[in-house]
């Protein structure tokens, strides 16, 4: 097993726990404290977290102020470390574990008419998950006004042509693309 540190807010420093997997690939400390460096405040936020895996944007953004967040994972093996890493972390009763795929928890969340402040997605890298994931968004109305979504991706892959470019802001940080859309 393998820890990551979180890089800010009440739990500062604290590690959560990581499986050793060669195919999964967890977000840097400095890629998570850009990505909430770039955001700002989040104080009494409303988080989904797509592609959750072990959790480490989504504690991190509770860590940070957010009031709840949903995260959505398929593996049943990254949904139980998630939830234990919750546990771990005294934060279990502010977050809901979805274990189950994007394109059916989306709209399962809309259908119930919950709507977010802030949506972390960080899916596997070049598979077609940011088109398809983003194109999900766009048919379920599950943003506010003000929500703003933050999609971790490969630099070689592209945001889809319907995303107006003027609502995106991105970095680069090696081979990780953090792109900034603003949904409103």
């Amino acid at each position: 097993m393998g820890e990551l540190r979180l890089t800010g807010g009440r739990l500062k420093g604290r590690k959560i726990r990581v499986p050793d997997n060669a195919d999964a690939r967890y977000t840097s400390s400095k890629v998570r404290a850009a990505i909430f460096n770039l955001v700002g405040d989040i104080e009494g936020c409303e988080v989904l977290d797509l592609f959750a895996g072990a959790g480490s944007l989504s504690v991190e953004a509770l860590s940070r102020g957010a009031k709840r967040a949903v995260c959505v994972e398929k593996s049943g093996r990254m949904a139980e470390m998630l939830k234990e890493n919750l546990k771990k972390m005294g934060l279990d009763k502010d977050c809901v574990v979805l274990n189950m795929d994007v394109i059916y928890a989306v709209p399962a969340l809309a259908s119930k008419e919950d709507a977010f402040d802030l949506i972390l997605m960080d899916p596997p890298y070049d598979k077609g998950y940011v088109s398809m994931t983003l194109e999900i968004l766009r048919s379920q109305s599950i943003c506010r006004s003000e929500t703003l979504l933050v999609v971790e991706h490969s630099k070689r892959e592209r945001l889809p042509d319907f995303i107006n470019p003027e609502s995106v802001r991105s970095k680069l940080y090696g081979d990780t693309a953090v792109s900034l859309i603003a949904c409103g």
